[in-house]
């Protein structure tokens, strides 16, 4: 099997790289208060974060984090402030370049002091 599929030598492996979608269901507690982490493990480089506001119609501002190899914050979002898609970039500050986030774990959405007993959505996007 040739590592190319075609004369013009298209490597096999751009072929097969569309987005993927790991949604996070989060639903706070009495207090406000939520942290679920995504079922599966996500492996590539993550294109964007977005909010669906679901029930939330007061000031809720979630964290989203990566779990491992360390617990690194991704971003922070008022999700009150109806629905946001965020893409995601690493500023280098050496070169000014703007470079994807590798990823390597699971997603972690944390609320604190949030609206009372509502659920939000964040769909992850990566490929």
């Amino acid at each position: 099997m040739s590592l190319y599929t075609n004369s013009v030598n298209v490597p096999q492996s751009q072929i097969n790289y569309h987005p993927r979608f790991e949604l996070i269901t989060v639903t706070t507690d009495t207090s406000g208060n939520a942290s679920v982490t995504s079922d599966n493990t996500l492996f590539g480089e993550l294109l964007g974060i977005y909010y669906d506001n679901g029930t939330v119609t007061t000031s809720t501002t979630a964290v989203i984090s990566l779990v491992t190899p360390i617990a690194l914050t991704l971003d922070t979002y008022d999700i009150n402030n109806n629905d946001a898609y965020h893409p995601i970039f690493v500023d280098n500050v050496d070169n000014d370049d703007h470079s994807r986030y590798p990823l390597t774990s699971k997603i972690t959405v944390t609320v604190t002091g949030g609206q009372a007993s509502k659920t939000f959505y964040v769909y992850v996007v990566y490929r």
